[in-house]
């Protein structure tokens, strides 16, 4: 198709598509047939359908191409499936991207490289259609950066320069030498203590002697002590702590280990006796808590705007030779193709082109 372009149509958003989709067409029709769906979407959007009459030729081509590979593919989910479809083409172009950056890290960079990253770039553009829309921040990096490639590596190459010269390089871990190596432990390496120096053996206390109280403990030790009030042995950082809300203070606790155990009655077996006189705890949720918080209401929508009334015309005044039907009918269809792309400024357009040219505007 690249060949069969027509010259209005040879922009920078159509021509590189149109060279992949030929490219491709036999090896990854799937990849092909997104290629086209893309250009269909630039030329309606743009309106260089009406451009001329060869461009609404090859539009036309075009569209009932799709339309084939659509009922050929039924079946196929990276066709018919908006999800499936975008995952395949991601994968395509990141697949496409990794070859060329391969030949950069290996210094294998050649004029091949710059066809490569170029056509990671047309693959990940197609990310932009509005179907697939938003695109990933790393799939618009790696653009950027294939873009970059191609154009170093093709100055160098016509400057008559190795494109290889001024790869990016990368950055190896240092490598330990003998003396870094790891050596055990010993009693001389080992960091002076922080606590004060103990006999070799402890004498055991006599059980009948008191333990000693909180002012004789040494002072040095809790000092020092880098464990105290500690969780875990001071291995963990302790959870913080928040202030208790004094309006759920009498809310009964759901993670409490005691269960609620009912208060025994104060009358006697035989008397009746009101079922609130067994719990100790409120079963009413407290004052402070909203029982309903009130949500906004979304605007009432909008008022369809009404369309202009068609024009009545009396019967028997409208065109009905072969060339205007034939015209209509291509107006008729692009107005449906462009319903497809939710174009509803272009459908409306080739309506009433339409209809003008059946005499019924």
């Amino acid at each position: 198709m690249a060949a069969s372009l027509p010259a209005k149509l040879k922009i920078k958003d159509i021509t590189p598509f149109a060279v992949r989709a030929a490219q491709l067409e036999k090896h990854k029709p799937i990849v092909s047939y997104w290629c086209n769906y893309y250009i269909i979407d630039q030329i309606l959007s743009k309106g260089l359908h009406s451009a001329d009459d060869e461009c609404m030729q090859y539009t036309t081509t075009l569209m009932d191409k799709l339309e084939q590979t659509k009922t050929e593919q039924a079946g196929n989910d990276a066709i018919v499936d908006d999800i499936a479809a975008k995952a395949y083409i991601e994968q395509f172009a990141l697949d496409t991207f990794q070859r060329g950056d391969d030949a950069i890290h290996t210094n294998k960079a050649s004029r091949q490289t710059i066809d490569t990253f170029q056509a990671a770039v047309t693959f990940f553009d197609l990310l932009n259609m509005s179907i697939w829309a938003p695109v990933d921040p790393d799939i618009t990096a790696k653009s950027k950066y294939a873009k970059f490639h191609a154009v170093r590596i093709a100055k160098a190459i016509k400057a008559g320069e190795d494109p290889n010269d001024s790869n990016p390089v990368d950055e190896e871990p240092p490598v330990a030498s003998a003396q870094d190596s790891y050596q055990p432990p010993t009693v001389e390496s080992a960091p002076e203590s922080q606590y004060p120096s103990r006999p070799a053996s402890v004498t055991q206390p006599d059980p009948t002697t008191s333990l000693p109280t909180q002012d004789q403990v040494s002072p040095i030790e809790s000092a020092i002590n880098p464990r105290q009030n500690s969780v875990g042995g001071g291995y963990f950082p302790s959870a913080p702590t928040f202030p208790e809300d004094p309006a759920a203070s009498n809310t009964p606790s759901t993670n409490s280990a005691t269960p609620l155990i009912p208060s025994a009655p104060s009358q006697p077996l035989d008397a009746p006796v009101s079922p609130s006189q067994y719990y100790s705890q409120p079963t009413q949720p407290p004052a402070s808590i909203p029982i309903h918080t009130p949500v906004a209401m979304p605007p009432p929508p909008a008022a369809p705007v009404p369309l202009p009334p068609v024009q009545a015309v009396a019967p028997g005044t409208y065109r009905t030779d072969d060339d205007s039907i034939t015209l209509a009918q291509k107006h008729a269809k692009w107005a449906m193709s462009a319903l497809n792309f939710e174009d509803v400024d272009t459908a409306v357009k080739e309506l009433r082109l339409a209809l003008q040219t059946l005499g019924a505007s």
